[in-house]
């Protein structure tokens, strides 16, 4: 599971649109329903990611990690979640 290290000062939007920004438009990135604090990243049903933001007193943690059973989880922790992890490091909100 992938950890970036961002702004502590940026909301859960500024992380949605810096994913948006670096993954392009063929990916469905909105906050989950009902949880605050956590992303969901898809491409497809079978391709998705989830991005858990973990705030504390020495700044805020973006855990990404791929989402699905099993086998497919891992083929997401080695693909879509390294590229949403990529995605938000190049943005301006890594430190």
């Amino acid at each position: 599971m992938p950890t970036v290290s961002i702004k502590s000062d940026a909301s859960e939007a500024d992380v949605v649109t810096a994913i948006k920004t670096g993954l392009g438009s063929g990916y469905d990135v909105e906050p989950k329903d009902g949880d605050r604090e956590v992303i969901t990243v898809q491409k497809g049903t079978l391709t998705t990611a989830h991005v858990k933001l973990e705030r504390t007193p020495a700044g805020t943690k973006a855990h990404v990690h791929g989402g699905g059973l099993i086998i497919g989880r891992l083929v997401n922790e080695l693909g879509i979640a390294n590229k949403v992890a990529k995605a938000i490091k190049s943005s301006s909100l890594s430190e």
